[in-house]
């Protein structure tokens, strides 16, 4: 009989459950999508939080789809695992109650937060120092920082803290884990020892009985809880096993290399990750000024990488216009960006003001004015001007990252749902100038999926997981072209971020 597992992969708008059945010899993984959802987060006098209950009920939904697809088609379900979105977090009780619903990363409090921890560590190079993580004001230790000055009471109520994948691997199996490369998230770490830096946490007055023992991608957790079984009618010897459970590490698990030394990837979604896998965390005076982020993979490699804004931007301007009633889809937006003038328009896609939702084309318009260029007036010119923009801003990253590791990257490995965006990828070959491997979309899943059969013992290591994907799934490669306004538009963007707008 063929053995399936059940990746629940959580994206910060939709989720998915997709079973993965390994077969045939040499081993391939086929995926089976049983059910699919959106979601969003919910705006409450406190801030913008997430909607737990409804995910579960999602989650229970995708359980009983995949048991009953595994029953009509004769494959025996083995494992499920979940994987989410970065740094998001909640308090548990002694009973296991959840204290308080988990916030949404774009809350604003967490920017006061994050000035005021900075300043009491003594400025971002000693975080830096310390954790190897990236400044971003929705880091968790900010969160947590955040969230304490104002409920204080409510970390004293508590004994656990909780990412949302261990909170629902806990709610699947009844045991409670800190998965490693979720935990990388937070900058609560210790970057070279990678366990919670407890000294730090102190200084900043959190309590630190609260964190767990960390445990690695493919630790078996347990076995459905019988309510769990009992409500999706799957077996109670289906296992619970943490993959990867930050959905980037389990989409670089994925990235179909073949032991090839001077590779990078890109996982290109809602946001955009590049960087390098490597054996050791970097954190040079050169790394911290990019700045690179140093996360935790699987078989103990780090991720070292940049956070980018990615089709965030493109998927706001879509958003408006649904608003506004244009029933436009995606396929279409990307349609009138190809047919629109090269080079008009550039922005930096980081920029501070692009991160918060809303109004989405006037910023960009705005940004537009100010560094005194033309204004994008049509859809085509808004959207070619966000993905012009986003693979100049892949150049610029590579080349920063080649700097940092002191060697040249052959090509760059594009996988994710962003994937599907030809004209991007195109943009992006063409702004990197190399060739660029794409595929497969939905790596965050197949890693998930192959991360859990490492946990049961289908699979040795991270190579023979990269051979299955390299087997199982297309990947096409894009060549760079010759068109020569890219040189030109480099030199504008590099312009642009050297001399930063202001966000208003």
């Amino acid at each position: 009989m063929s053995l399936a597992h059940l990746a629940i992969d959580l994206g910060a708008s939709s989720g998915r459950a997709i079973l993965g059945v390994l077969e045939e010899s040499p081993l391939k993984l086929r995926l089976e999508e049983v059910h699919r959802f959106e979601h969003f987060p919910c705006p409450t006098p406190v801030g913008p939080v997430w909607d737990l209950t409804g995910i579960w009920l999602h989650i229970l939904n995708g359980i009983r789809a995949a048991t009953t697809w595994c029953c009509e088609n004769g494959v025996e379900l083995k494992s499920v695992g979940v994987d989410t979105w970065g740094v998001d977090w909640t308090l548990l009780g002694k009973s296991g109650e959840v204290l308080g619903l988990p916030h949404c990363y774009r809350d604003p409090q967490n920017e006061v937060a994050c000035q005021r921890v900075i300043k009491q560590l003594g400025g971002f190079e000693n975080l830096y120092e310390r954790t190897g993580i990236q400044l971003m004001p929705f880091n968790t230790l900010f969160q947590v920082a955040a969230r304490f000055e104002t409920e204080p009471r409510m970390f004293d109520a508590a004994t656990r803290l909780v990412f949302l994948p261990d909170l629902l691997h806990y709610w699947l199996s009844g045991e409670l884990s800190t998965e490693r490369s979720i935990a990388s998230t937070s900058s609560m770490l210790d970057v070279k020892s990678g366990q919670w830096d407890l000294r730090m946490l102190e200084k900043l007055g959190i309590p630190t009985h609260l964190l767990g023992p960390i445990v690695e991608p493919g630790t078996a957790l347990g076995t459905l809880r019988d309510e769990v079984a009992q409500a999706t009618g799957a077996p109670t010897t289906v296992q619970v096993i943490a993959p990867a459970a930050h959905d980037t590490g389990s989409a670089v698990a994925a990235v179909p290399t073949s032991g090839d030394a001077n590779w990078a990837y890109l996982s290109s979604g809602t946001w955009s990750l590049l960087g390098a896998e490597l054996d050791k965390p970097i954190t040079s005076e050169a790394a911290r000024s990019v700045p690179l982020t140093n996360e935790r993979g699987v078989n103990g490699t780090i991720r070292l990488l940049k956070n980018i804004a990615g089709l965030w931007l493109v998927q706001e301007l879509r958003r408006e216009l649904q608003e506004q009633g244009q029933l436009i889809d995606f396929a279409d937006m990307v349609q009138e960006a190809r047919q629109t003038e090269a080079g008009r328009t550039i922005v930096d896609p980081n920029h501070a003001e692009f991160a918060s939702p809303d109004n989405m084309a006037a910023k960009i318009r705005r940004f537009a004015k100010e560094s005194q260029q033309p204004e994008p007036e049509t859809t085509g010119q808004l959207v070619r001007c966000c993905l012009e923009s986003l693979a100049l801003c892949y150049r610029a990253t590579l080349d920063q990252l080649e700097s940092v590791l002191g060697k040249s990257i052959g090509v760059l490995h594009i996988v994710g749902g962003g994937t599907q965006n030809n004209l991007l990828n195109e943009f992006a070959a063409a702004a990197v100038g190399r060739p660029i491997i794409t595929g497969p979309i939905e790596a965050t899943a197949i890693g998930n999926l192959l991360v859990q059969a490492m946990g049961c013992g289908e699979l040795s290591d991270l190579t023979e997981l990269r051979q299955i994907v390299a087997n199982s799934f297309p990947h096409n490669t894009v060549d760079p072209d010759s068109a020569t306004h890219w040189e030109e538009s480099r030199g504008k963007f590099a312009e642009l971020t050297a001399y930063p707008i202001e966000a208003t």
